[in-house]
């Protein structure tokens, strides 16, 4: 990835169910391509990530702008415990605590369950 061009960061959640779902709405929300943005993987998501280490580097050596965080709600193996309500929650508050450390990005929420995906820049 070259710096000096348009580029993005996601985060989401390895749940095979979602992750390409996620994908597609980050390319969707921002016009990114595949091969313009970073990605980060784990399970729980977003709020599953204590040290944002790929955000790190994508941000601050990559040049990254364009930030997304998506989680999931039914039934996430992260946070086996956790209601889908409960899940949307703890993603946007992992975003608030990103938005801080990212300042000069545009953040965006991602959130999948069964019925779909949703996003939107915040």
């Amino acid at each position: 990835m070259e710096q000096g061009k348009r580029l993005g960061f996601l985060t989401l959640c390895a749940d095979r169910r979602f992750h390409k779902k996620a994908e597609e709405k980050f390319q969707e929300l921002t016009g990114l391509e595949p091969e313009e943005y970073w990605i980060e993987a784990a399970a729980g998501g977003t709020p599953g990530i204590e040290t944002a280490k790929t955000a790190d580097y994508a941000y601050g050596h990559g040049g990254a702008r364009l930030m997304g965080w998506a989680a999931h709600g039914d039934n996430c193996g992260g946070f086996p415990s956790v209601t889908t309500e409960e899940m949307e929650e703890k993603l946007l508050k992992a975003i608030e605590k990103r938005k801080k450390q990212y300042p000069q990005a545009r953040h965006f929420r991602i959130f999948s369950t069964e019925q779909g995906t949703k996003g939107e820049e915040i």
